[in-house]
């Protein structure tokens, strides 16, 4: 969690000019030069010290000049996002609009906007101050909220934390579907497995002794102490063979998910254990951030533990370019070039150097030895689009069309990317564009490292897919031979009696191959003559048989509402309702995980409290009770009615 937004403008000057120092110290008394030197005066730490001050003036022209100054060399370092000090104008913001200044709110928070486009602070902030106008800013202030939601989407660890708050929620709502539903189909089929284990042991067996070893077998998983949690698998596999069509593709659907399991566990794993390490935070900075102390000493010390390691030198390159630090990037890249002096990519880079120090005769020479060296497609454009940039400045249109032409053909959807993400403010220029890993690369560097390096030299191999298959031999893959095992002993142990089916009517277990001419569309012996044929029933039996029936309704309704009134869904597998059931039962699940979980273990969003508001859980409240009232309305129908006089259909003579 942040600290408070209130706070930060007033720690942000501090904070900048002591962690270099405070860092250092903490070396072991070893002393990084380069580390503690004074800001440069194109430094942010500069840049925002003048914005204070002019601000502390009431000076306006002064703290525009200083804004647009920082933004200026945001774009020109490829800064994604300059956080802290977007941080410090939303707290500036909040103290303004607390003080009724809406106006010089709203300019603040879009002003932490365009220094950070992925700041969920202003987009929650911007949805305060939408509220202050009253019921016409209540559609502005919900769209505010949903962007402050997305907003940390495009990033590499707003993806990794949707993706840490979807795995544990989809998998916690898949186990809950699917013990609700087999808990549905175990009192809807549990009374054909009794039928069969009383024909088995006999009539001379006591029924205690039948339920016994009834309750047994839907339970042996943990009879056996492997865990409650198969008991859901188990009870699909023991009962699969007395299931519907539609019963036996949701089973099927359910082993299905459960393979992927394993592997998807593993991976979330890998990529938790890499987030973890300190250099794939500083290397997540290198490519997203702006210039930070502690990543770079962290980088920088890393490559002088792995001297071999290219890719280290390329985001510690990184960090001194967005610090401002130009010489340093440039040793560092000339290192780089004088071990492979035919490096595309070091040399676009060291060539942007040359570009933003205005030296374009200098720059387009290097652009164009990185083209000769043959880059991959991705690479080449954008060697071409800096290179249009670098005549652009010269003033010689015809070969910046030609290079445009050029990167277009190669990569357009990356050229149209960096036109709207590397503009510049005022002139409409862009600036050129720095090459380094990849999101892939970064991932499969640190994977499954908490410390240290995973794999060296990644730059432009392609990282390998962490969330893969490699957890696919699991607890999961192996019951899928037990669910066989279990379904062809069921089969065998029954044999070609295996036809136990319930009369639709009263619900009486009947074995339907001993029972093959009267049992027609699932009705007993009884109910086929009582029902169907309407003859040979005596008037005491047909009483009988009716009051069976009668109990059987109220018995069908009385689990129903049982069932829908603790979980919505779950009566309707019961009824026979498979999919429409499944999907009650998906989606209660799935708000409860996220209320549950989300917020809380797994957050949605690590914005400070003080711009956040719960409209999260109001909304979880809605589409609950949304999904109550339509479950139980949409109520199957427990009645069936039956053709009168209608034969049974015969077979074809030959």
């Amino acid at each position: 969690m942040k600290p408070g937004a209130a706070r930060i403008l007033a720690l942000l000057a501090a904070a900048f000019a002591v962690a270099p120092c405070a860092s250092a110290a903490q070396d072991d008394k070893v002393i990084d030069v380069r580390a503690v030197r004074p800001p440069t005066g194109n430094s942010f730490e500069a840049l925002w010290g003048a914005y204070a001050k002019a601000d502390q003036r009431g000076d306006q022209e002064g703290r525009r000049a200083a804004h647009q100054e920082i933004r200026k060399y945001r774009v020109e370092r490829n800064i994604r996002s300059l956080e802290p000090i977007a941080l410090a104008r939303v707290g500036q913001g909040l103290r303004r609009l607390d003080a009724g200044e809406l106006d010089a709110a709203e300019e603040d928070f879009r002003a932490a906007l365009a220094l950070d486009p992925h700041l969920p602070d202003a987009h929650f902030a911007l949805a305060q101050r939408d509220m202050k106008q009253g019921p016409f800013g209540i559609l502005s202030a919900i769209g505010d909220t949903v962007a402050g939601l997305t907003a940390r989407l495009p990033t590499i660890l707003g993806r990794h934390r949707l993706l840490a708050l979807l795995v544990p929620v989809g998998l916690f709502s898949m186990l809950v579907t699917l013990g609700v539903a087999s808990l549905a189909l175990v009192l809807r089929h549990g009374a054909l497995l009794r039928h069969d284990l009383e024909e088995f042991f006999g009539p001379d067996r006591s029924p205690l002794v039948t339920m016994v070893m009834f309750v047994a077998v839907l339970l042996l998983p943990t009879l056996l102490f492997q865990g409650y949690g198969w008991l859901p698998f188990w009870w699909l596999a023991v009962l699969f063979l007395y299931f519907s069509i539609s019963e036996r593709l949701l089973v099927a659907l359910a082993l299905l998910l459960a393979l992927a399991v394993g592997p998807v566990v593993r991976g979330l794993e890998g990529r938790t254990m890499a987030a973890q390490n300190p250099l794939f935070v500083a290397g997540v900075q290198a490519l997203e951030g702006s210039a930070d102390a502690r990543s770079t000493q962290l980088l920088e010390r890393a490559r002088e533990r792995y001297t071999e390691d290219r890719d280290l030198s390329f985001l510690l390159a990184a960090q001194y370019r967005k610090a401002g630090r130009y010489d340093d990037a440039g040793a560092v890249y000339g290192e780089l070039l004088r071990s492979q002096a035919g490096d595309p990519i070091a040399l676009n880079n060291i060539a942007n150097l040359s570009f933003a120090a205005g030296e374009f005769a200098a720059a387009i020479p290097r652009y164009q030895q990185g083209l000769n060296a043959g880059p991959s497609p991705a690479v080449a454009a954008t060697l071409y689009y800096n290179m249009s940039l670098a005549y652009l400045q010269k003033f010689d249109p015809q070969p910046a069309d030609e290079a445009r032409s050029q990167a277009l053909r190669l990569d357009p959807g990356l050229i149209q990317q960096y036109d709207a993400t590397w503009k510049y403010e005022i002139k409409n220029e862009n600036a050129v564009v720095d090459l380094s890993l990849s999101e892939d690369e970064l991932w499969s560097k640190f994977q499954r490292l908490r410390e240290g390096v995973s794999r060296q030299n990644v730059l432009g191999k392609g990282g390998t897919d962490v969330l893969s298959w490699s957890g696919g031999v699991n607890r999961f893959l192996g019951f899928l031979a037990v669910f066989a095992l279990v379904v062809v002993v069921m089969w065998r142990w029954r044999g070609p009696r295996m036809f136990t089916m319930r009369c639709v009517k009263c619900g009486t277990p009947f074995c339907r191959r001993c029972h093959l001419g009267a049992a027609w569309e699932g009705l007993c012996t009884q109910c086929h003559h009582l029902f169907v044929v309407r003859d040979g029933v005596s008037g005491p039996a047909r009483n009988q048989k009716l009051l069976e029936v009668q109990r059987e309704d109220e018995k069908r309704e009385r689990i129903f509402r049982a069932l829908s009134l603790v979980f919505p869904g779950a009566g309707h597998v019961y009824a026979h309702r498979t999919w429409s059931g499944l999907l009650f039962i998906l989606v209660w699940s799935v708000v409860l995980s996220l209320a549950l979980l989300g917020g809380r273990l797994l957050p949605y969003t690590e914005a400070t409290s003080r711009v956040t508001t719960p409209w999260g859980l109001v909304l979880g409240a809605v589409v609950l009770l949304g999904v109550y009232i339509a479950a139980n309305r949409a109520r199957p129908d427990f009645e069936i009615l039956m053709p009168a006089g209608r034969p049974p259909r015969r077979a074809r003579a030959a």
